[in-house]
């Protein structure tokens, strides 16, 4: 739709001998062949990358899905096997070990002491943990997880 409108443009502002012609052309074309380019599908994940571990335990990426909220010099920790939801808020000195799971709307505010969320741990929805000045918080290790 965008490129029907864009080529409904007259000969004269597209042949212009101005600064933006060259990139208004560029946008023209690229407006042009972007919807070809949109429609097919994305190709599977390969299960070479998926099962990076082995063959009997998947390592999933979830880096790309939480809010991380840097306070001053601290930038909350997450391993990359730990799971945070997209909705969860982790917010200065938050730690995360592997195979912990942070669940939707939770909150984890490390804002006064260090919070730290041990193998296996799981902060379920809606709960908040916030360390006092006095002590840091935290979830111990799991043997049995």
């Amino acid at each position: 739709m965008a490129a029907a409108s864009l080529a409904r443009l007259s000969r004269r502002a597209t042949t212009s001998t101005s600064v933006a012609a060259p990139a208004f052309r560029r946008l023209l074309s690229a407006t042009s062949t972007a919807p070809a380019a949109a429609s097919a599908p994305p190709p599977p994940p390969s299960a070479a990358a998926a099962a990076a571990v082995g063959a009997d335990r998947v390592r999933w990426d979830y880096r790309g899905q939480r809010q991380l909220v840097p306070l001053g010099q601290w930038m909350p920790k997450v391993a990359v096997d730990a799971y945070v939801a997209p909705e969860a808020v982790l917010a200065g000195q938050v730690t995360v070990h592997d195979g912990a799971s942070v669940w939707s709307g939770a909150v984890l505010r490390g804002d006064l002491n260090k919070i730290t969320l041990g193998f296996c741990a799981n902060v379920q929805e809606r709960c908040v943990l916030h360390a006092a000045w006095a002590a840091p918080t935290g979830h111990p290790h799991h043997p049995k997880c």
